[in-house]
């Protein structure tokens, strides 16, 4: 990949969080973990459970580099079809990343949940998979996806329709959980290799929660850059079309290739 500072996109979005309750490793076959449930509550680092919703390009990459950086307490994918997912990654080299049902209590016994299903952005969708997610109170959520509508349309951001983003709609479904907007500008391809390049970040300002969301993706290799409150979200879902235009031939944008991304100068 080129050496620069990268904004990019990857579209990722929501799915339904509802499936069995067993619980696999992709490394070591069946375990358990009992469903405690965690609180965001000043945990150091190295105490942090971390939980990707989604198993596809994007959250196995996050969670191979969240478990290889050995940070944290945790790292594990949430999939519906658990067996599935262990396939899927395996065929790809990811053999140390543990992979669970996805229900509400794996969801439970985790600090940090990681949004990185394919995307919805209609009310009754949203709050369908809000339902499904059970207590996320305390918790910090981490939004990686993008509301993109069909190729056929031309994967416009939904967001232009109402006006507002799904980062937001999701904050005001779960006013007890911190959502972060983040991981959606850029391309998987970057996230393998992130170099230091920015990562934009859009949720609350508070310094405590901000500093765990730095703490995920500064882990990933970006160097992370916090823009403001989740109202921004809908800022960086539009950076997101912008990119996938410009990527993908045909869609009206300038036809470059994936190995590019926005840069930040100055000195903010």
């Amino acid at each position: 990949n080129p050496v620069g500072v990268i904004i990019l996109l990857i579209t990722a979005a929501f799915v339904s969080a509802v499936s069995s309750s067993s619980k696999f490793s992709n490394s070591i076959g069946f375990s358990s973990k009992p469903p405690l449930r965690m609180s965001i509550s000043n945990p150091s680092l190295s105490t942090l459970r971390i939980t990707i919703l989604g198993g596809g390009n994007v959250g196995s990459t996050l969670a191979q580099k969240l478990v290889t950086c050995n940070k944290f307490e945790s790292v594990e994918i949430a999939a519906r079809d658990p067996a599935k997912t262990i396939a899927s990654i395996q065929e790809k080299g990811i053999i140390n990343v543990p992979v669970v049902a996805s229900t509400p209590d794996s969801l439970a016994a985790s600090h940090v949940v990681i949004l990185a299903t394919p995307g919805l952005y209609g009310d009754e969708d949203i709050k369908s998979f809000v339902s499904s997610l059970g207590d996320m109170s305390d918790k910090v959520i981490i939004d990686a996806t993008n509301p993109l509508g069909p190729f056929s349309d031309g994967l416009q951001v939904l967001t232009w329709e109402g006006g507002t983003s799904s980062g937001e709609k999701l904050q005001l479904l779960l006013p007890k959980s911190k959502v972060y907007k983040t991981f959606n500008t850029v391309g998987v391809e970057h996230m393998r290799e992130a170099l230091g390049k920015e990562m934009l970040i859009a949720g609350d300002p508070d310094p405590s929660h901000r500093a765990i969301v730095e703490a995920v993706v500064a882990a990933v290799g970006f160097k992370p850059f916090f823009v403001g409150p989740i109202r921004y979200s809908r800022n960086l879902e539009a950076m997101a079309e912008l990119w996938i235009h410009m990527a993908i031939p045909g869609l009206g944008g300038r036809d470059t290739s994936r190995n590019f991304w926005f840069s930040l100068g100055g000195d903010p």
